[in-house]
């Protein structure tokens, strides 16, 4: 499979090459007239109501057609477009980030004299089984027995776990995970600061089993949940109280049925150092002291392992193609610690700025409060997200970039990604490599797309104040192949 996806890849980069390369140099040729009408005949009849932006720029840059292109509206998830290239930019494609252990006092007779620190630095793919290679260093160190404190070391970022305009409601779902810089991830999505609950149907009229991944950790459950005939409907919820450490599972299940969650943890940093001392106690090695202590690593203390993410070029693959929230939340906030000494979303914005400054963007017409997307405050116009879409063509990272994107219609999941089921017709299979985007009435998709004359273009389609205009998205979206 990797093989195929190398392959595949590889394909995109040749065939968009230096991008535009095979394009023509006359926009007249292209039968505007048409295409405005099929647009605006879609909008009308299936997204009436609706405020809509659409632009679609040449290899030149030139808009060579706008709806409202000047607009600016709600980009959902499309903000990440900017993110990752100030990212890639700023940070570089080889960028990993660090999570430590280290050891401030001697070791004498199998006695830690002194404290263990565990410093995080942002990494969004750091584990449980990271975590037991930490502990199996720790044992090779001769330490049986920590005569001091255990600290977690989360000072790389501030303390505003959540980005502005997260609402209550959503606090508990994986997509709004609060973020710090020691955190921890279930799965290989890096769905960081959550653990996933699943709930079986096993018998009528009891509770449903639970599964946790990876653990509870600082967390605890209250499972009200109910099983019952297989006939009933499932109104089965699992979600965590806000601003508590409890998770309450409640309602029917019906029996053979099961309900899985990815519910997020009050805060990553206790819920990470909750699970450590956990798998210390697990592997024999003793502590004095069980409450848990924040403070900043010693000059003086002694590492004693260290875990390095995968470079950021590979990161890039599951953060944009499945459109990851938390990865998004943690390189604003490493960009701001790199470049200006903070590791908060207020100075990594102010980066995002500053790498869209220098690269002669109109980002005083951007308005942002947050790099993932989920504020319903951020404004964008579709004019401004292919100005950036054209320009970052010349970036030495661009393959990597627009590798990250995901693709139509293609079924493998690090692939197609969030279009993995879209755009299925043949004008547009595998020929549009786009970022999705979706809030509460708002979906949008930006990328880029080969037309039906094998030219190639930048697109950007904006909606917002309507729920269920994908699919007509999606028609807007042939309605190009088609006449480009």
């Amino acid at each position: 499979m990797k093989k195929r996806l190398s392959i595949f890849l590889t394909s995109c980069i040749i065939t968009f090459g230096l991008f535009g390369a095979n394009m023509s140099a006359e926009a007249s040729t292209i039968q505007t007239q048409t295409l405005d009408q099929s647009i605006k005949k879609i909008v009308n009849d299936k997204m009436a109501g609706a405020d809509v932006s659409v632009a679609i720029r040449d290899d030149k840059g030139k808009i060579i057609y706008g709806l409202n292109g000047n607009q600016k509206q709600k980009p959902a998830s499309n903000m990440k477009l900017l993110t990752s290239a100030a990212a890639l930019n700023v940070l570089g494609q080889n960028y990993r980030f660090k999570t430590s252990i280290y050891a401030n006092g001697k070791v004498k007779n199998g006695v830690l004299k002194g404290d263990l620190y565990l410093q995080g630095k942002g990494d969004p793919t750091f584990n449980k089984e990271d975590l037991e290679q930490f502990v199996s260093s720790i044992a090779a160190q001769g330490i049986k027995r920590i005569d001091g404190r255990i600290v977690a070391d989360d000072f790389w970022f501030d303390q505003d776990l959540l980005t502005p305009g997260i609402a209550k409601e959503d606090e508990s779902y994986y997509y709004a995970a609060p973020i710090t810089a020691l955190t921890t991830s279930p799965n290989s999505d890096y769905d960081s600061g959550t653990i996933i609950v699943e709930a079986k149907g096993e018998k009528v009229g009891k509770k449903p089993s639970l599964t946790i991944t990876p653990e509870l950790g600082d967390l605890v459950i209250e499972n009200k949940g109910k099983t019952v005939e297989a006939n009933e409907p499932n109104t089965l919820t699992i979600e965590r109280q806000f601003r508590t450490n409890k998770i309450v599972v409640s309602g029917n299940l019906p029996i053979n049925k099961s309900l899985k969650e990815w519910v997020t943890v009050q805060n990553p940093t206790t819920h990470t150092l909750t699970m450590f001392k956990n798998l210390l106690k697990q592997n024999h090695i003793q502590y004095s002291k069980v409450k848990l202590y924040r403070a900043k690593t010693p000059k003086s203390a002694k590492l004693i392992a260290q875990k390095q993410s995968a470079p950021l070029s590979q990161l890039m693959i599951p953060y944009m193609k499945l459109s990851n929230n938390g990865i998004a939340d943690i390189l604003v906030k490493t960009m701001g610690k790199v470049k200006m000494q903070k590791g908060s979303t207020e100075a990594g914005l102010k980066v995002l700025r500053q790498y869209a400054k220098s690269r002669e963007l109109n980002i005083e017409e951007w308005i942002f409060e947050d790099g993932s997307g989920m504020s319903h405050s951020n404004r964008v116009s579709s004019n401004n997200l292919t100005e950036l879409l054209f320009v970052v063509q010349k970036e030495n990272w661009f393959s990597t970039y627009f590798n990250s994107l995901p693709v139509a219609a293609n079924s493998e999941r690090m692939v197609g990604g969030t279009l993995r089921n879209r755009l299925k017709s043949p004008l547009t299979a595998e020929k549009v490599f786009a970022k999705t985007g979706s809030l509460t009435g708002v979906n949008t998709l930006s990328g880029y797309i080969i037309g039906s004359s094998g030219k190639n273009f930048t697109f950007s389609i904006l909606v917002q104040n309507k729920s269920g205009t994908i699919s007509a998205i999606d028609e807007i979206v042939e309605v190009m192949a088609e006449n480009l």
